[in-house]
């Protein structure tokens, strides 16, 4: 091997900083590279080029959040599929499958593509948002359309107070009828339904199932959940946090069990058929 720049045949192997472009954009990565020892010009072989390649294509991958290489081979492997058989399972070619596990970036629909086949919390939220849209802002939904970021940070407030997702849901529950009754307006967007141990919110099963799995909640044992970071309060309007503080002092002097025998005897929970959504209308009679 010589020197492309003085023809010396003496190199050392040093990390060294390169930009490449891709798609258009250049990437900044560092990998390892033979240098001329006589005039520091780096020297790839075939090896550390396709490092390079794959080191900058992850790199756009990540800013841009699709998949990395490593991503989609960890997918194929919990699968057990060879990439024949994990192409067919995509219904795509073999050769794609091949280059995204390289250094070829997919695109943003094959990126979603692939995630809902192989994440089965991706695709639980998929489907929870297919389920969100098809109903539109109504009495049910408290005149807005449901927030799952809202949701969230109201589920890691709350649930600080709350003893356990029983108590946490009528927590929720007082915190959105509430808002409505003072301000003619839900704070998450969450539609209730009747059910045996009072008002819930609607899919919150689900939800809190995907919670778990990316790591919003943690398991505090015995069926209590705990947030894993403090909640962002900043996303509430002053009067969102007026009523988030007011259920959370009621909640907060017994875990909830307070409210959560009020919630049976409300007209919103007495009036509704068991299983069906409790209509914003009859939160004007809340106890609270």
């Amino acid at each position: 091997m010589k020197c492309l720049n003085c023809d010396s045949e003496k190199f050392e192997t040093k990390n060294i900083r390169f930009n490449p472009e891709i798609k258009g954009e250049e990437v900044e990565v560092i990998v390892p590279s033979y240098v001329c020892t006589e005039c520091q010009t780096p020297l790839m072989d075939s090896e550390q080029m396709n490092l390079l390649r794959r080191r900058a294509a992850d790199k756009y991958r990540k800013k841009h959040h699709l998949l990395t290489s490593e991503a989609i081979i960890n997918y194929r492997a919990s699968l057990g599929m060879s990439q024949a058989a994990f192409a067919n399972y995509l219904k795509v070619g073999e050769a794609s499958i091949k280059r995204w596990e390289t250094y070829y970036v997919q695109d943003v629909v094959q990126n979603d593509h692939i995630r809902l086949k192989c994440d089965e919390a991706y695709a639980e939220l998929n489907a929870l948002e297919v389920h969100w849209k098809s109903h539109s802002s109504d009495i049910y939904s408290g005149n807005r359309s449901f927030c799952l970021e809202l949701f969230k940070q109201a589920v890691r407030y709350l649930i600080g107070f709350t003893k356990s997702p029983l108590f946490l849901n009528k927590a929720l529950f007082y915190s959105d009828f509430k808002h409505f009754q003072l301000h003619g307006v839900s704070i998450t967007g969450a539609r209730y339904v009747h059910l045996e141990y009072g008002p819930c919110p609607d899919q919150f099963q689900n939800i809190y199932k995907l919670f778990l799995s990316n790591g919003v909640l943690i398991s505090a044992g015995h069926h209590a959940l705990k947030s894993t970071t403090k909640p962002d309060l900043s996303v509430f309007s002053d009067s969102e946090k007026e009523v988030l503080e007011l259920i959370a002092q009621l909640s907060g002097k017994d875990g909830g069990k307070k409210l959560l025998k009020a919630s049976h005897e409300e007209q919103a929970f007495k009036k509704t058929e068991p299983l069906q959504l409790i209509s914003y209308h009859l939160s004007k009679d809340l106890k609270i």
